[in-house]
């Protein structure tokens, strides 16, 4: 059945890097919108870092599916 979770453990972790890589992703959009100097540094390593999150909460997620 597909909304079955079969683990609590990876399904919290999913929320977790979920949550994690959302507020990453709301820092970037804050830094790129009322950041005073331009700081390529940052913004690559916070698009890197919110792309990790998200991606790897979106495989956890669909591991809780079994897909």
């Amino acid at each position: 059945m597909l909304t079955q979770i079969t683990d609590p453990t990876l399904w919290s972790f999913a929320w977790l890097l979920f949550i994690f890589g959302v507020i990453v992703f709301i820092i970037l959009l804050i830094h790129v919108k009322y950041g005073r100097e331009l700081s390529v540094k940052l913004s690559i390593i916070l698009i890197i870092i919110a792309s990790v999150f998200l991606g790897f909460s979106i495989h956890f997620f669909l591991l809780c599916f079994g897909l």
